[in-house]
């Protein structure tokens, strides 16, 4: 995989430039600051060109500059970084926007077809895309900032990491990472293996106890089958011996009905009613009679009511005039003077004619009354007369009774008769239906019989497909075993520490002319002298210090290049996503003039076999290096030269 070209638009220290990365030999990067004094390189932006390529594939540089912090001073806005990268066949271009007036805040990722097209294959958030920029590079930022862009603030300690950072560290740069993706894949596809063993092995059971649910159901039709054979048998001697005596008792109740006359005793009966029906005109005469005397006792009472009204009235009348006659002499209520006679003769008359007209009309009821009195008379002895002349039917009445009740027996029996009948009938009917009725669970246990072969034959197929399914997991399982920590993974890591060990190795035999060695191993000895699984670095000096802390600076300077080189080498070569890069950010500082140029040397050879080194650096390294990118400040603004000496 090679990174081909670098776009950089107002990042850091950069207002504008364009760098091409891919098969450059070793390149030195210097700067000019003509903007302060009392720097010479610095602050010229050297190092925001490999910053750039960090932040373009990361979100963050090296030293953790993010979010605005990116952008440039003096434009303060419109940052676009933009790197192109060829993989195989396929041509990547990865832009990163910060307050640009077109791309705003975005990560956009884009695949370059050879016919011309371009594929978006942004996502809708830079979170979501960056996974695919991390697929692509197929390094994580770690792996970046440790073996290909060894910063000058992140110069990688390799030999002071615990052994968790370097065993991530290598397995990642060794693509060992992958395994776990291939492990995780093996274990899903194992889990989905013992998933389908799990779901057939749990309709296997639905199936089992599905069939032990027919075969109690076949058991109890079983028994339902018999009983009702014995049901039907017991029913039809119940039937048979019920019968017999209702169709004797039919025949018996026939022989009393044929003794009996029934049409003589009806002629009897109508006899009667015949007599009862002319004794019934006396009786609407009689209350003819009554209802009349019943109207005259009425008006009588009626007349006796107004006569005791009338004396009412005439008693009143006597008590008024008496009243007028005492105002007489009286003194008047409105004057004061007496009342004479001829005062009150006016009031004196109007009382009189009141109670003369009360007389008369009592005297002409006293004469209505008595009428009334003698007609009510006359009414109760023509009831009286007529009621004595009356028929007695109280033995016609008894003669029809005795009738009644002989017909009345007659028909209880043929009642008695028809109701035994139909019940034999009946029981004749159903003893006939159920001598030639099927067995009702018959059919059910044959349906019940089938449903089990069916099931059985389920369960076969299941059998079948689990003992497949199994197999399946065995596979799975076996590959899961391959691809597990213990597997493949461990193998290969066994045979990175020494492809490590023998590049390490080299460049500190140019580095230290073979004094100081640096040793990955993954195994050490704890204190009972057991060995044990565990990733570190053993530095030793046959001239100095025995251990890395006890080194100098320049040494230490030393081993962490040739450890981060031997890292580099590690991803240049690893079968998925080599990286032919490095960018070595000042990694010459502390080194001497003898270690400058055995640097030089070791980058040298690295390029020509890796494509492409760049080294940032303070130091006049001219003499060795013949590429040469500047980048000039001046006026808030850069200007990014490249030469060859």
């Amino acid at each position: 995989m090679r990174f081909t070209k670098l776009h950089i638009e107002n990042f850091l220290a950069i207002t504008a430039a364009d760098i091409n990365l891919a098969d450059r030999g070793l390149v030195l990067i210097q700067g000019v600051n003509h903007e302060d004094s009392s720097a010479d390189s610095n602050g010229a932006g050297k190092s925001s060109i490999a910053d750039a390529l960090c932040w373009v594939l990361y979100g963050t540089t090296a030293r953790d500059v993010t979010g605005d912090d990116v952008i440039n001073g003096k434009a303060g806005k419109g940052t676009l970084v933009q790197v192109d990268i060829e993989d195989g066949d396929d041509v990547w271009r990865i832009k990163r926007h910060r307050k640009h007036p077109k791309g705003k805040n975005s990560l956009v990722v884009l695949h370059l077809q050879k016919d011309g097209t371009i594929n978006d294959l942004t996502k809708g958030t830079d979170k979501l895309t960056q996974p695919l920029v991390d697929k692509i590079v197929g390094a994580s930022q770690d792996v970046f900032t440790s073996a290909v862009y060894a910063g000058q603030e992140r110069m990688p300690d390799l030999p002071a990491m615990t052994d968790k950072n370097i065993k991530i560290l290598v397995e990642e740069a060794a693509g060992v990472t992958l395994l776990e993706e291939a492990y995780k894949q093996a274990r899903e596809r194992l889990n989905a293996a013992k998933a389908v063993c799990d779901t057939i092995n749990t309709m296997i059971e639905n199936l089992r106890s599905r069939k032990q649910f027919i075969c109690d159901q076949i058991v109890t039709t079983t028994a339902a089958r018999d009983a009702w054979v014995l049901d039907r048998q017991t029913s039809i001697a119940t039937m048979k011996a019920e019968i017999g005596p209702l169709i004797a008792s039919v025949k018996r109740l026939d022989g009393e009905i044929a003794t009996v006359d029934e049409a003589s005793i009806v002629q009897r009966i109508a006899d009667c009613d015949a007599r009862i029906a002319a004794v019934s005109k006396d009786n609407q005469e009689l209350t003819r009679l009554n209802r009349e005397l019943a109207q005259a006792e009425a008006r009588q009472n009626s007349v006796a009511a107004e006569i005791n009204r009338l004396k009412d009235s005439y008693d009143r009348a006597k008590q008024e005039l008496a009243g007028v006659q005492h105002k007489v002499g009286c003194p008047c209520d409105e004057c004061g003077r007496p009342l004479t006679e001829a005062e009150m003769a006016a009031a004196s008359a109007a009382a009189q004619k009141k109670i003369d007209d009360c007389a008369s009309k009592l005297r002409a009821s006293k004469s209505t009354y008595e009428a009334a009195k003698s007609a009510s008379g006359a009414a109760l002895q023509q009831r009286d007369a007529f009621a004595a002349s009356m028929t007695d039917v109280s033995q016609t009445s008894a003669e029809r009774a005795s009738a009644q009740a002989e017909l009345d027996k007659l028909n209880a029996i043929i009642s008695s008769r028809e109701i035994q009948a139909a019940k034999a009938k009946a029981l004749g009917e159903n003893l006939k239906k159920l001598a030639a009725a099927v067995n009702p669970h018959t059919a059910q246990l044959e349906e019940l019989r089938t449903k089990e072969q069916v099931v059985q034959s389920d369960i076969d197929a299941q059998l079948t497909k689990l003992k497949d399914a199994e197999g399946v997991v065995s596979v799975a399982d076996s590959v899961s075993k391959v691809f597990s920590p213990a597997g493949v993974r461990a193998h290969i890591l066994d045979e990175v520490t020494p492809f490590l060990n023998q590049q390490t190795a080299k460049y500190l035999a140019i580095m230290s002319d073979g004094n100081i060695e640096a040793n990955w191993t993954t195994l050490v000895k704890n204190g009972k002298g057991e060995l044990r699984e565990k990733f570190s670095i053993d530095v030793t000096n046959t001239n100095g210090g025995k251990i890395f802390k006890a080194q100098s600076g320049g040494e230490k300077r030393k081993v962490r290049i040739s450890t981060a080189l031997a890292l580099q080498d590690l991803v240049a070569t690893r079968a998925t996503k080599p990286i032919e890069l490095f960018i070595g950010d000042e990694i010459d500082d502390a080194l001497d003039p003898a270690g400058l140029e055995r640097l030089t040397q070791i980058l040298e050879e690295k390029a020509q076999e890796r494509g492409s080194v760049f080294i940032i650096s303070h130091n006049n390294l001219r003499d060795w290096v013949s590429q040469i990118i500047t980048v000039e400040k001046k006026d808030g603004e850069t200007k990014v030269l490249e030469t060859t000496t």
